[in-house]
């Protein structure tokens, strides 16, 4: 009988290379507000871009990597059972830090797109559900309705000029956003 030559190192090594490139993917989604390479990607990785490409082969592919990440990333957030006001805020913060992984998103197909925000929405149900039950989040809207949401912050975030102090711009948006959704004095 012939040994068998061991494959963990292999599978650890592309295990920690991937989880290298989606965090540098990430941090260059946030500090980018254009397109982001899959070389700039390989350089902030410290890896080559033949390792990169083996991993994604394109931006969309990477995109979705991160996105796949972030969601997992939210499950164990909602886990421990944060408001689903903290979860929203956290979310559309996301979406407005990361301009490039969003411009990335609204190339794929409409199909992916729906797909991703059915995923998050499904993520966000429980406390959305909780929300309701007790009283903080207001009974009229439907989880379907997070979509909307979602699409009104990217039209705000990606129309006209963007204003001169644009961070705090966003955050009061994304604070008025909020407080349409939940009715006075429940902001925890």
């Amino acid at each position: 009988m012939r040994p068998v030559p061991p494959a963990a190192p292999r599978r650890v090594d592309a295990r920690r290379n991937r989880e290298t490139i989606l965090r540098a993917a990430d941090q260059a989604f946030t500090e980018t507000e254009g397109t982001v390479a899959l070389e700039d990607i390989a350089r902030r990785a410290g890896l080559g871009r033949a390792t990169v490409y083996r991993h994604f082969p394109d931006r969309k592919a990477l995109a979705l990597g991160v996105a796949a990440e972030h969601l997992s990333a939210l499950k164990l957030v909602v886990r421990q059972r944060p408001s689903f006001r903290e979860l929203l805020h956290t979310v559309l913060s996301m979406q407005a830090e990361r301009r490039s992984l969003v411009r990335l998103f609204r190339e794929l197909p409409e199909r992916s797109q729906r797909q991703i925000t059915h995923s998050l929405i499904a993520v966000l149900r429980p406390a959305f559900d909780e929300a309701q039950r007790d009283g903080t989040l207001r009974r009229d809207i439907q989880p379907a309705d997070l979509a909307l949401l979602f699409e009104m912050l990217e039209a705000a975030l990606s129309g006209g000029p963007a204003p001169r102090d644009r961070p705090e711009a966003v955050r009061r948006l994304v604070q008025v956003l909020l407080d349409g959704m939940f009715p006075c004095g429940a902001n925890g």
